[in-house]
């Protein structure tokens, strides 16, 4: 009988702008910790060595600061979440990260055949579980909307801060305070992906994620914020460093992992489904169009699932560096080397041939 009270949008559901730096760096830290985190860490320091790993660590620690910088000394810069091919490219972002953490959880629950898995369940259960928690976020972030999301956030973040807290000190006792011994300091492999482009392609990564965007656009101080986003990303990721140096195989740390995956996947996709509410608006066709692509996001999911983690990830990391190294060349340009009237001339210009969509 009161149903559609349950399903009826909350008032000011997207406006976060009176939240504290704090609040919503906090939920910047736990939409950047997707569910995939802990394990790609860990897999990167066996397959790249240790050196490498902390240079991915590092770059992704750095990119919210770097971000916030960015946007603050180039005001060209925030122009870009109005184009219409980065807005096209941020939701098909979106929704890649519904998708990989939708898989970290198959990687968690087991049923898969991934990197790891610790096969708490059949993938006949684990395939519907995931669906349906999916889905039950969708709903949730339907009704509480960016608000629902960034309080929720600070919940999913404590659960996952204190799990990778146990699961790190844990393994320092279960391996008796030993390094694991197949860990190098650097493979050939991560050496070469290292002095080419390797931390580039990690630490331009924020800049074309419709979440960092969606946050970022309502705070004044975007400095801060970033500095606030950073600090606690590195908190975790200080504790996923740790875990993966002693790391062993064994039921209680399986199911601490468990948990922290669960916290990551969870926030990430309810942080991913507002940012591509936010997309789908800025092309002017309103929110409800991004629940749809999230919908058909989650149904399509068991089709990609057996590519396993690391192929959906080369899906969605491709060539993201190039863009944004692009996106901040022509923003330097535009603000220092550009006459203020040719700035306006060129903006005009991509409204009306509907390359920039209009705020107004």
């Amino acid at each position: 009988m009161h149903l559609h009270r349950f399903f009826k949008r909350k008032q000011q559901q997207d406006d976060i702008s009176k939240f504290s730096y704090f609040r919503v760096g906090v939920s910047l830290g736990a939409s950047w910790s997707w569910g995939v985190s802990m394990i790609a860490t860990m897999a990167f320091m066996h397959t790249m060595g240790i050196l490498p790993a902390l240079v991915w660590v590092a770059g992704n620690i750095l990119a919210m600061p770097l971000f916030g910088y960015v946007k603050t000394k180039i005001k060209n810069f925030s122009e870009w979440i109005n184009f219409i091919p980065l807005i096209l490219f941020s939701l098909f972002i979106a929704a890649m990260a519904v998708i990989m953490n939708m898989q970290a959880l198959l990687i968690g629950l087991g049923g898969g055949h991934d990197v790891a898995s610790f096969h708490f369940l059949d993938s006949s259960y684990s395939i519907p579980a995931i669906i349906a928690l999916s889905l039950a976020i969708l709903v949730f972030i339907y009704r509480y909307g960016l608000r629902g999301d960034v309080l929720s956030d600070f919940g999913y973040y404590s659960i996952q801060l204190l799990a990778a807290i146990s699961l790190a000190v844990s393994s320092m006792l279960v391996s008796g305070f030993s390094v694991n011994p197949d860990l190098t300091l650097a493979t050939e492999l991560g050496l070469n992906w290292v002095f080419p482009l390797g931390l580039l392609g990690i630490i331009t990564g924020v800049f074309t994620d419709p979440m960092m965007w969606q946050r970022f656009e309502q705070k004044e101080n975007q400095i801060r914020l970033g500095l606030w986003g950073g600090f606690w990303f590195g908190i975790y990721m200080l504790f996923v460093v740790l875990t993966g140096l002693f790391f062993q195989p064994t039921l209680l740390l399986g199911t601490l992992l468990l948990i922290v995956i669960f916290s990551l996947a969870v926030s990430t996709i309810g942080s991913a489904t507002t940012a591509t509410q936010f997309m789908t608006k800025k092309l002017g066709i309103g929110k409800t169009p991004g629940l749809i692509v999230v919908f058909a996001t989650i149904l399509t999911w068991p089709k990609l699932m057996d590519l396993g983690m690391a192929n959906i990830w080369n899906i969605y990391a491709g060539y993201r560096w190039k863009i944004v190294t692009a996106m901040i060349l022509i923003s330097f340009v535009g603000q220092y080397l550009l006459r203020q009237e040719t700035r306006e001339k060129v903006l005009n210009l991509m409204e009306r041939i509907k390359l920039l969509h209009s705020n107004e």
